[in-house]
């Protein structure tokens, strides 16, 4: 075997391809990557055994082969070379030589033949959609979803809903929160429901890029196939039966309030750093008539807020984790948002001024009476 390619292609192909790669799995050459030429192009794999990557870069190929390189070290060896091109050449004794400028190494590698595969996954619902349209969908839903020690399996994925209104919803909760993120596609095939790993989801919105290039994402019953043409993501979903959070979402609210995006951040994120040190991270808001009063303190200090408001409806003071709350307000891309509230002990809902783009859903922190 025996090829050459540009470094730079090489580094973006396997930033790309490792995201799969996980310290956990027993299989050891599942830490490696998988290596393969064929006409001008080399191909290149990685996989856990539940998420596989998988990309295609241009090379200058002299002889044709298969195997598998030590991971993590070949992809930290490649980001130091210095050359413009990167050669191989296998050698004896199961060994790749490595050339470029001054440099000379040396790696083992494996045979591709005992490399697993994933299976294939039959094309039971296929759509197109924007990279950065979807990449946007998951940034704002999957950091909702519970960690991996925390509440049921299923909740520790992303749900993929399509709605017969030929919308995609993906949704995420995690016991404190739900995420809801719309938007419209066409489907071919049987609509049906998934739920996709956190992890997974995360690593597409990573590899995704911020553009409006198309993706074809393909599921079946048990995988996720996601094509952006020369790389592909390939992994299996969740089992069961996601919980019917429909019954979760707030119909009515006696409160609402349309605020700017930005000031609201920016205060919460001051006042955060005082709830930081309490029990519950804990941040009290304030609404009156024409004023939202933010405030938080700890043993070692106090602060106070304020930000004009319209309020609709009755004024409410009410106390959440600040964390949870920030995290869903940094996930908003709108200049304005609107808020809603029943009592200080029920959920508040942000929303988008106008449509139906976003839903979240945050508990709030029950006060503490004299």
């Amino acid at each position: 075997m025996k090829f050459s390619v540009e470094t730079n292609e090489l580094n973006e192909a396997l930033a790309v391809v490792t995201k799969a790669l996980s310290p956990n799995v027993e299989t050891p050459i599942l830490k490696g990557i998988f290596v393969s030429t064929f006409g001008s192009e080399l191909f290149l794999k990685c996989s856990d055994s539940s998420v596989q990557i998988e990309t295609l870069i241009p090379a200058m190929v002299e002889e044709d082969g298969s195997l598998v390189l030590p991971g993590r070290l070949t992809a930290d060896l490649v980001r130091r070379m210095k050359g413009q091109r990167i050669e191989f050449e296998t050698g004896d004794n199961n060994s790749m030589k490595v050339e470029t400028g001054r440099s000379r190494s040396s790696l083992q590698y494996f045979s591709a033949e005992t490399y697993p595969q994933m299976d294939e996954v039959r094309s039971d619902i296929t759509f197109n959609i924007k990279q950065n349209v979807f990449r946007s969908m998951i940034k704002q839903t999957a950091f909702c979803c519970a960690g991996e020690d925390e509440g049921k399996a299923i909740l520790r994925g992303v749900l993929m809903e399509f709605t017969e209104e030929g919308e995609l919803n993906l949704v995420a909760l995690d016991g404190f929160r739900l995420a809801k993120r719309t938007e419209k596609v066409s489907v071919n095939g049987e609509k049906r429901n998934a739920v996709v790993p956190a992890r997974t989801m995360q690593d597409i919105a990573n590899i995704l890029s911020d553009t409006e290039d198309e993706i074809t994402v393909t599921l079946s019953a048990t995988h996720i196939t996601v094509n952006m043409g020369t790389t592909k993501i390939k992994a299996r979903l969740l089992k069961g039966e996601y919980i019917n959070y429909r019954n979760i979402l707030s119909k009515k609210s006696t409160s609402k309030v349309v605020i700017n995006r930005a000031e609201l951040l920016e205060s919460l994120e001051i006042a955060s750093l005082f709830s930081k040190e309490t029990q519950n991270n804990l941040i009290k808001l304030d609404f009156d008539n024409e004023q939202l009063k933010i405030s938080a303190k700890s043993e070692t200090g106090s602060i106070n807020e304020s930000t004009p408001i319209n309020l609709i409806g009755s004024p409410i003071e009410i106390a959440f984790n600040a964390k949870y709350l920030l995290d869903i307000i940094k996930a908003i891309d709108d200049d304005e948002i609107a808020l809603s509230f029943n009592t200080s002990v029920t959920p508040c809902v942000a929303e988008p001024v106008h449509g139906d783009k976003f839903y979240y859903l945050v508990l709030p922190v029950r006060l503490m009476r004299n």
